[in-house]
């Protein structure tokens, strides 16, 4: 990684190493080891040779630590000038030297799905700075804005100068002027999907929300709710609702609201509006947290899958209905997803006739029982060290134990019994391992099975978004800049999906292989600024490279026409 201007230095004349591949090393120390029995020194990457121009070479940021300022160092290095000051470049605003590779397949990515054309379309004077922010979240791992101008220092981010803060929140700000424009966005975004991965009939949307603590006042949708990090229930929250593509975990849709207002209250609303933006012939697959009436019948127009909490009539009359005629039958079995399952048709239930199916888990009864017995072992252990009775301990532990008064004898440490309450322990062995699905959208077990299994793509995009991103934590202190960066944010999920989505058989090709190594060897794929102010790469693609670069459909023309179009000046 080098730094500064484009201009050359002289490779120091003395204390160096010079690798075949170029790169020169600088030392100043050497002694002798006895372990190793011989010479080690102290030396440190100072930059590569120019093959163009014999004796000198691009410096690195070491190079500057290390000659500037010190006369006699850069007398040492040859770059000591007859007034006897130093001749070292200071840094611009970029590096003479770039990661290239990250920015040109995520921008391959965006314009693959249709993303950039519609960010020209509705933001033509923020798309740049949009795509660039998205792209260090995405790389950095971190939507820092302080942090954005030292990662385009060294990354290659398609703008003429970094990004301070305060240019960054006037973004966030002038995205959330209109919010009209990010409904268009999300409105032909649909559609363009649509048209590149697959036909809306084949899609099925997980749904899901998550929440975000902030300690601002300025943010109206910040009010205190349900977080579901326990640990920060002192702060009060706002949610976000996002529809994900199970098939591809390319995100369509988002909305914020209330931190106070349960996930199955808001559903409704957030389904009238989605249906407002052309989100009509879809599949939603929901989560036990949002089973209610009001939520089944919000959704008698579009397919639906909904799990049913446990504790649900329903999900009882069923298991005691069919849970013997499914439990370890063959005829039930579903090899691909190692589970029994039947699909009961047309049931009348939740005011309406709607399928119920009816799974069992051999991994998940085995988990659950023994969660059971270990929760139990635990509340005997905490009820056995009470020396008094009450009414509230009963309540507390029913109906796991059995606990009743009785007359203290001498010498006895408690004044009453406790057992387990095998019945009631028994019925919830019985149920483990089972699961009930309602839906209206008339599949077989194994299809439902299939749809209700993918659903953790959803799940995986929230986990990007608060931990990759960084955003499990607000720290915009005005609406329409919390406005503007989770727009950004939800820019960046569009782009590091669809970038998995076309690289997934490398993905999975090899299992240590993830979205950050992929992105570590492209960053290997460098540019460089040539004496003739124009740019190069440093080095051929590699063959890793060349595998992502034709997974995402990009040629080698097209590599070559994007380095030619780089015009910077650092």
């Amino acid at each position: 990684m080098y730094a500064g201007k484009a201009e050359l230095v002289k490779v120091p004349k003395e204390k160096v190493h010079i690798l075949k591949n170029g790169y020169v090393y600088w030392y100043d120390t050497s002694k002798w080891d006895n372990t190793l029995k011989r010479t080690v020194d102290n030396r440190k990457s100072i930059g590569k040779l120019d093959p163009d121009h014999p004796g000198m070479m691009f410096p690195n940021q070491t190079y500057f630590t290390l000659f500037a300022g010190s006369a006699q160092a850069a007398s040492d290095a040859g770059v000591l000038k007859e007034d006897g000051s130093t001749k070292l470049p200071v840094p611009g605003k970029f590096a003479t030297v770039l990661n290239f590779g990250p920015f040109l397949a995520l921008l391959c990515a965006a314009k693959n799905i249709g993303t950039l054309e519609i960010l020209k379309k509705f933001f033509p004077r923020l798309y740049r700075e949009i795509l660039a922010l998205a792209i260090h979240s995405i790389d950095e791992q971190s939507s820092v804005g302080q942090d954005f101008p030292y990662w385009a220092f060294h990354n290659y981010c398609g703008l003429s100068k970094p990004l301070s803060s305060g240019e960054i929140s006037r973004v966030y700000e002038e995205i959330a002027e209109d919010p009209e424009d990010v409904r268009n966005f999300m409105y032909y975004h649909k559609e363009l999907y649509h048209s590149v991965i697959h036909d809306a009939s084949e899609t099925v949307l997980a749904f899901d929300s998550t929440n975000q603590s902030t300690s601002s006042s300025g943010i109206p949708l910040a009010e205190y709710g349900h977080p579901k990090d326990k640990r920060k229930k002192k702060l009060p929250d706002i949610n976000t609702a996002l529809f994900v593509d199970e098939s591809t975990g390319i995100p369509l849709y988002y909305e914020h609201f209330c931190g106070s207002i349960l996930d199955k209250s808001q559903t409704p609303f957030t389904v009238e509006r989605a249906k407002d933006l052309g989100f009509k012939k879809l599949f939603l697959m929901m989560d036990r947290g949002y089973f209610s009436q009001q939520v089944i019948d919000s959704l008698s127009d579009m397919k639906f899958g909904l799990m049913c909490p446990d504790s649900l009539t329903l999900v009882k009359d069923v298991i005691t209905a069919y849970a013997d005629s499914v439990k370890d039958n063959e005829d039930h079995y579903i090899p691909e997803e190692n589970v029994y399952g039947i699909h009961l048709a047309d049931q009348n239930v939740c005011n309406g006739s709607y399928d119920v199916y009816l799974f069992y888990d051999p991994m998940r009864a085995e988990d659950e029982r023994d969660a059971i017995h270990g929760k139990i072992k635990r509340l005997l252990g905490i009820v056995q060290e009470r020396k008094r009775y009450s009414e509230r301990l009963v309540e507390l532990y029913s109906p796991w134990l059995i606990i009743k008064k009785i007359r203290r004898s001498k010498g006895a440490v408690r004044n009453f019994t406790v057992e387990e309450n095998k019945p009631a322990i028994q019925e919830c062995l019985n149920e483990a391992g089972f699961f009930v699905i309602l839906s209206n959208a008339h599949l077989d077990a194994g299809n439902m099975i299939r749809v209700a299994r993918m659903r953790d793509r959803g799940e995986k995009a929230f986990r990007r978004i608060k931990t990759q991103f960084g955003l499990s934590e607000t720290y915009m202190h005005e609406a329409t800049t919390y406005e503007g960066k989770m727009f950004v944010a939800f820019i960046a999920l569009i782009i590091v999906e669809t970038y998995r989505w076309y690289i997934r058989n490398e993905l999975s090709a090899i299992s240590s292989t993830t979205t950050a190594t992929t992105l570590g060897e492209l960053r290997k794929f460098q540019i460089q600024l040539k004496p003739d102010r124009t740019w190069m790469p440093v080095y051929a693609p590699t063959k890793k490279q060349k595998k992502i670069f034709a997974a995402l459909n990009i040629s080698n023309q097209e590599i070559e026409d994007m380095v030619r179009a780089v015009k910077l000046r650092v």
